[in-house]
């Protein structure tokens, strides 16, 4: 129906007082991207629609490609590439050193990222510069015309977006322009989900993964939070005072992060998450409901510490092959309940658990010193799991009415 308009109930109106006149494009791209394209799930998927809703206008789009910027502490960009000729997405990032490498150093990206209003390569036509690598490479494809244009985002930086065909033709200068109408609202939509995309990454890496999803779900008030069962992990890195008095900072920053690095990837490898660094000590919990029940969380959870305990000595034979000094270490794992969400001042809020078990654990960890074990564990973890574990004997915990039975975890043999 031309002209068609949607009154507030969803009813279109043939009323010339009440409609609405809408824009028309010669393709529907337009309109899908400018009214749909931001309820697309991910940054991939908008590409795939808007690449084969092009091809279904008969503009004979080989490849599609965009690349943005991100914030993460291990990518500094993202690209997307979408295949005209088999629909196939792929996904591609560049680390934070990728920028000072040749191969971006000679890309027609980094003429984009620095303010180039747009590059076209027609690369049938033998006088067609070829001055950058990649041509080359397009060129064997059987590529035959390629156009890369500016995205330009609120933040003031402009971001990629390639445009390439295997036509005998190439891009006719009616297609180009068709391509040019679509940019200003395919670079709003496309970071309305970039936008989406960093919140995600930077929930993950300062909340984690389950808190992070929580936060961003709307679970931002003080006071919401919930009771749970989980396997509470608590280390600590022995020495630190130490260490801080005979390194310079950036020296002991190095030996923390390591740690942490090893103590990290390993709950996370096991399907653990952690919540947060208190100084030089890590609190991670094991979610009961995470898995299929108790003893599947408990035995994660072991396996986690002997997996951190085994990356700490690998660490440390290398810090011994350089004449250094070992880093010392306790974890200790309990399970119990606690409570999970959010506390602290009005406007400056903590994702956590706390509770009686979150201390237990941590007066366990404190024994980990005394009694020269780098791994112990309560009677909860110990009943729970199918292994048999070496008690230590019941142990008096500051603020536990009973001495505990304390449990060590027998190396790999």
């Amino acid at each position: 129906m031309d002209n068609e308009t949607l009154l507030p109930g969803g009813n279109i109106s043939d009323d010339p007082a009440t409609r609405i006149p809408q824009p028309r494009y010669d393709c529907p791209v337009f309109d899908w991207t400018e009214n749909f394209g931001r309820y697309a799930d991910s940054v991939s998927r908008l590409i795939s629609e808007v690449g084969m809703r092009f091809r279904a206008c008969e503009l004979p789009l080989t490849r599609l490609s965009v690349v943005v910027r991100t914030l993460h502490p291990q990518i500094a960009v993202t690209g997307y590439a979408w295949n005209g000729e088999t629909g196939e997405m792929s996904e591609f990032t560049g680390d934070h050193q990728s920028q000072s490498r040749e191969s971006y150093q000679r890309s027609p990206v980094r003429q984009i990222f620095e303010g180039s209003p747009g590059i076209r390569r027609k690369l049938l036509d033998p006088d067609c510069p070829r001055d950058f690598p990649i041509l080359d490479d397009l060129d064997a494809e059987g590529v035959t015309d390629y156009l890369i244009l500016p995205m330009p985002f609120s933040d003031g930086r402009s971001y990629s977006c390639s445009w390439s065909t295997k036509t005998a033709e190439g891009f006719s200068d009616a297609q180009i322009a068709r391509i040019n109408q679509l940019m200003p609202v395919f670079s709003l939509v496309l970071e309305i989900l970039a936008t989406r995309t960093i919140a995600r990454n930077l929930m993950d890496t300062y909340l984690g993964h389950s808190a992070g999803a929580r936060v961003l779900a709307g679970e931002i008030y003080r006071g919401v939070n919930e009771t749970i069962d989980a396997v509470i992990w608590v280390s600590d890195l022995r020495g630190f005072t130490r260490l801080s008095d005979e390194f310079a900072p950036p020296v002991v920053l190095g030996i923390l992060n390591d740690h942490f690095e090893r103590i990290v990837s390993a709950v996370t490898t096991h399907r653990g998450e952690v919540l947060k660094f208190m100084g030089d000590s890590v609190l991670a919990i094991f979610p009961i409901a995470s898995f299929d029940n108790p003893q599947e969380a408990v035995d994660a959870a072991l396996a986690a510490a002997r997996h951190a305990r085994n990356k700490i000595a690998d660490g440390n034979r290398q810090r011994q092959a350089k004449g250094l000094r070992e880093i010392g270490y306790g974890i200790a794992l309990h399970l119990g309940e606690v409570v999970y969400g959010n506390i602290g001042g009005q406007e400056r809020l903590d994702f956590t658990v706390i509770g009686p078990a979150v201390n237990q654990t941590s007066r366990i960890e404190a024994l980990c010193k005394t009694l020269s074990h780098n791994l112990l564990v309560s009677s909860a973890i110990a009943e729970e799991s199918g292994e048999k574990l070496e008690s230590v004997g019941f142990q008096v915990l500051r603020g536990v009415r009973e001495p505990q039975e304390i449990f060590a975890v027998p190396h790999d043999r």
